[in-house]
Order: C-alpha cells, then structure tokens, then sequence
C-alpha cells in the first residue's frame, strides 16, 4: 500500500473526528487579557446560543410539517400578516 492510498484511507475513517474538532477549535481563546477574553467568551456564547436556537426552531417546523400539516394551512408569514 502506498504511502498515499494510506493517508487517504486514514482520513476517511477519522472524518467524523475531524469534523468535531474543527468545530471545537473555534472555542479556543485567542486573545490575551481577562477583558478580552471575557468578551470573546461571551460573544462565542452567545453565536452558539443563536446557532442551538435557530436549529431547533427550524427542526421543529420541519417536524410539525411532517406529524401535523394541517397546522399550515391558515398559517401567513412575513409583512402581509398587517397589511
């Protein structure tokens, strides 16, 4: 087995890995100062918060569509809701 066929066998069995830490890296403090990093912790919290809020508002419209569709069908969204 070549040293290339390995590499690319190796990195398809640890793409899940991968893929967590990637998301991990991004909560590593960058900056140096207890006012910095208090910011950068707190603004980090809240994209997260935002992130888990809009997933599972949209996995719940998705699974009310699915499990009870006649939910829908007086539903109006956007401006023209007032006008």
């Amino acid at each position: 087995m070549t040293t290339m066929n390995y590499l690319l066998q190796r990195t398809k069995k640890l793409w899940l890995s991968q893929a967590i830490l990637s998301i991990l890296s991004f909560y590593i403090l960058e900056q140096d100062g207890l006012i910095n990093k208090i910011v950068e912790v707190i603004a980090k919290m809240l994209v997260t918060f935002l992130f888990v809020l809009a997933v599972s508002g949209i996995t719940k419209l998705i699974f009310e569509l699915i499990t009870n569709p006649s939910q829908f069908s007086n539903a109006t969204f956007g401006v023209f809701d007032y006008l």
